[in-house]
């Protein structure tokens, strides 16, 4: 089974069978992305729509990465839907595929490679510097902004 990201439909990128996607996905396509979703539908695509414990699992993981800021509720979603299904989970967004990483998912990239390291994110902040594993809303030294920072660098 595969489970289409938005980007599949943007490119035209199609599989034979076995495809499935999340509603929340056609909301983000307009144009021949979104003639092309509605093809797809036609032509026997399913829509899957997660449990709400399986969607609350990936958001748990999600902020356990660095993911969560970055990831919209159609992307929780889709990996909710790939952990469902147990699926190959097709796209290029690389916040989808690092958590998809982190729950031992299969990914397919459309264009683009897909990652080779999963990472968890750390958060700094802009203003002290303070460093943190997880995100929170501001600083808890100085009350400052948190943003996302790659580990390894």
């Amino acid at each position: 089974m595969y489970i289409l990201d938005s980007s599949a439909f943007i490119r035209g990128h199609t599989k034979e069978r076995n495809i499935t996607t999340v509603a929340e996905v056609s909301e983000e396509l307009k144009g021949e992305a979104r003639l092309r979703f509605e093809a797809m539908r036609g032509g026997g695509m399913q829509i899957q729509v997660p449990q709400e414990r399986t969607i609350e699992e990936v958001i748990r993981i999600s902020k356990k990465t660095g993911d969560h800021t970055v990831l919209s509720r159609t992307d929780i979603c889709l990996i909710a839907a790939a952990m469902e299904l147990e699926g190959v989970l097709v796209t290029d967004d690389y916040a989808i595929q690092n958590t998809a990483a982190e729950i031992g998912l299969m990914v397919e990239g459309i264009a683009m490679e897909t990652i080779k390291d999963k990472r968890n994110w750390i958060f700094k902040c802009g203003s002290c510097g303070k460093e943190s594993r997880t995100m929170q809303k501001d600083c808890p030294i100085c009350g400052g902004q948190l943003n996302r920072k790659n580990p390894s660098k």
